[in-house]
């Protein structure tokens, strides 16, 4: 009887641990997805051999640095700006004389974000009162082929206020505008051919991204 007990208990115990483990597994996986996932970066894992009889060997990752991956990113970061710097266009927008006024403004955000939100609570109140004008253009700031989207919705909209489309002159400024989010989220947003439009622009561009904390190129 107590030998079965005993059985029973190990048994009871290896659910436990096995139970354990997978959480921990788990856990490491949702860790990594708030903090670093992405695609195309690069990634520090602690592995180990198992073999398994029907399986034969493989290797379970029980651990991942994400220190590790925000390093690559910050590198990816450095790298635009360096270039950019390289090339002369880095400081090109932030030399632009600010508007004396400001009568239009193009806005730029994702639709329905948190951070749109707070700013047309204010932008809505201006435009009531006839101080200035927003015109609102949306893209999305996440996954492939973001960057490049707000790229292209940004000067498609400046080329249609410069053609007339409605009758009005080019904004004095932009505003890109995007609420906060996890690592990975803005680093979608550090891209050289969209941070390149940004510099080249030859309207003041105002940026509104993420919290305080957040970082981008």
């Amino acid at each position: 009887g107590k030998q079965q007990q005993s059985q029973r208990d190990d048994l009871e115990l290896q659910k436990l641990l096995q139970a354990a483990a997978a959480a921990a597994s788990d856990q490491t996986v949702i860790d990594v997805e708030e903090k670093t996932t992405d695609t195309d970066i690069k990634l520090l894992v602690r592995a180990r051999p198992v073999f398994k009889p029907q399986y034969g060997f493989s290797l379970e990752v029980d651990a991942i640095d994400p220190d590790y991956t925000l390093g690559d990113l910050e590198a990816r970061k450095r790298e635009i700006r360096e270039r950019l710097q390289r090339e002369g266009l880095f400081d090109l927008n932030r030399q632009l004389p600010a508007p004396w006024d400001y009568n239009l403004v193009l806005v730029v955000s994702p639709e329905g974000g948190a951070g749109l939100g707070d700013f047309q609570a204010e932008a809505n109140r201006l435009q009531e009162l006839g101080i200035c004008r927003f015109i609102y253009v949306q893209s999305r700031f996440q996954g492939d082929g973001a960057a490049e989207e707000i790229r292209r919705e940004m000067l498609d909209a400046l080329k249609r206020q410069r053609e007339g489309e409605h009758g009005d002159a080019s904004p004095d400024a932009v505003a890109i505008i995007r609420g906060g989010g996890a690592i990975n989220d803005m680093a979608w947003l550090n891209d050289y051919a969209l941070v390149r439009a940004v510099c080249e622009l030859g309207v003041p561009v105002l940026t509104g991204i993420g919290h305080e904390r957040d970082s981008t190129v």
